[in-house]
């Protein structure tokens, strides 16, 4: 039986975005191999190149050009490069979107970090500052996280980050996965009632 089960789901939650953007560059990295258009499915009578679906709510499908848009996830250099965004993008919303639900329970400096990050990712990938008391209040840091990089790097919100870019000037995906980490571990402990700091 877990101490807070809120707690326990949303560090999960955290560990498993982590877990798809793995996921996602390995799918990424074998789309771009020139070998990956023989996993392409075949071409299907009536059709003149190989086609993949999306579904619709109608039950229809949405067709593309499978061979044309495996390529590009390759090739194409601005594709390539949201393409590495667009995952950690959903993540943070998602995230603090699930922690907001909870009032970022108890509002811990890597919490915080993730509300702004998901605040800024949510207002065109830039941080806005818009009460700066409040970070007095209510620091937000990765100061005590479980996961940091090598060189133990800090990374705290403060007014000077107005209007700076959070993916990738502020932090890097890696970065990024480390606040992940960090808070999926912080919330599972609490879940569980074990000690919250390493």
């Amino acid at each position: 039986m877990k101490v807070d089960q809120a707690a326990f789901d949303a560090g999960q939650l955290a560990e498993r975005l982590a877990q798809g953007y793995y996921a996602h560059l390995a799918a990424i990295s074998v789309a771009a191999d020139p070998r990956a258009s023989q996993l392409a499915p075949r071409t299907l009578s009536g059709h003149t190149v190989p086609i993949g679906t999306v579904k619709r709510n109608d039950g229809t499908e949405h067709a593309f050009h499978f061979k044309l848009y495996l390529s590009r996830a390759g090739t194409d250099a601005f594709l390539a490069s949201e393409l590495q965004q667009v995952w950690l993008a959903g993540s943070l919303l998602k995230l603090g979107d699930t922690l907001a639900q909870h009032q970022y329970f108890d509002r811990a400096p890597e919490l915080e970090l993730v509300r702004h990050l998901r605040n800024g990712i949510a207002h065109g990938n830039r941080f806005r500052i818009d009460n700066p008391a409040n970070l007095a209040k209510f620091p937000a840091h990765n100061r005590e996280a479980w996961v940091k990089s090598d060189t133990k790097a800090v990374f705290e919100i403060t007014t000077a980050v107005q209007g700076q870019s959070v993916l990738f000037d502020y932090m890097g995906a890696g970065d990024v996965l480390d606040v992940l980490m960090s808070v999926g571990l912080y919330l599972i402990r609490m879940g569980n009632g074990d000690p919250l700091r390493p």
